[in-house]
């Protein structure tokens, strides 16, 4: 397995986009593949070799990602070899303009997404579609380097400014990535809005309400440290995730990440036991935010 990842070089596409990965893995056996989580990125990804599966259904080539609503496995035998963009919370919304929400718990293929994105341009669709293809034939046999320049390419000018809001999308950032001494109530009040006009406002360009969005945030790096050091305290862990009830920490848990801490401590455990900590990784797992 190998996993890399850069920021992106683009000036037009880094207040939307977190970074650029591929990912190489070869799964074997009964039941291989991935184990997604409700994150608050969301991805478009390009896969070649074999083929990911989501409830027995195919994947295509290249698809768009939402929010999940819950743990999500996506299936796969042989050698994969896969290119992403993750995008900031907000990021789908910037280069779509649509309600994130319509993504959530889907796996769109970029090719609808195109043709949803310049619906009533005809010829600007086709030519994008054109793009598309060129771009995955591409990506079937480029390196990072190359990789990295083309998806880049492909994606800046599907920006525009109109649905560019860096006042919001700087408090979502805060909230998102400093959940722990950062919460919903001060993002209101920094965005200079009610606590119902900035729930509607984050559902509209994140997917999901902020309140859920900030748990999502904190849950995930409960998972995260849980995953890298299953031998962690589980009552440290709610503490520092704010919590002082431990029925109220697992409930919220696994309303996040779909298992109870416990369950996902003792998988970690089994999986560290199997291939070594230093040698987990997912699909959604990084570095830490360093914006």
């Amino acid at each position: 397995m190998k996993y890399l990842e850069r920021p992106p070089a683009s000036e037009r596409l880094k207040p939307y986009v977190k970074c650029v990965w591929t990912l190489r893995r070869t799964y074997s056996g009964a039941g291989a593949g991935e184990v997604l989580w409700p994150d608050g990125y969301k991805d478009l990804i390009f896969h070649f070799g074999s083929v990911y599966r989501v409830g027995g259904e195919l994947l295509p080539t290249s698809f768009v990602m939402g929010t999940l609503s819950g743990c999500c496995k996506l299936e796969a035998e042989g050698e994969l070899v896969l290119y992403g963009i993750r995008l900031y919370p907000w990021g789908l919304y910037a280069i779509s303009g649509q309600p994130a929400e319509r993504f959530n718990d889907r796996f769109m293929p970029v090719a609808e997404f195109i043709q949803d994105r310049w619906a009533g341009q005809a010829a600007e669709a086709d030519r994008r579609l054109r793009e598309l293809e060129e771009l995955e034939r591409f990506l079937a046999s480029a390196g990072m380097d190359d990789a990295q320049r083309r998806l880049e390419a492909f994606l800046e000018d599907w920006v525009d400014p109109a649905w560019h809001d860096p006042a919001l999308f700087g408090v979502i950032d805060r909230l998102y990535h400093r959940p722990a001494e950062y919460g919903v109530a001060d993002a209101a009040r920094d965005a200079g809005l009610s606590l119902r006009q900035f729930e509607r406002r984050c559902v509209r360009v994140t997917g999901i309400p902020p309140k859920r969005l900030h748990k999502i945030a904190r849950f995930n790096q409960v998972r995260i440290r849980l995953l890298l050091r299953p031998d962690l305290d589980l009552h440290d862990l709610m503490l520092e995730a704010g919590y002082y009830d431990y029925s109220h920490f697992s409930k919220d848990f696994r309303r996040c990440l779909g298992a109870t801490p416990v369950q996902f401590r003792d998988w970690a455990r089994r999986l560290a036991s199997d291939h070594g900590p230093e040698n987990v990784e997912f699909l959604q797992d990084n570095h830490e935010h360093t914006g």
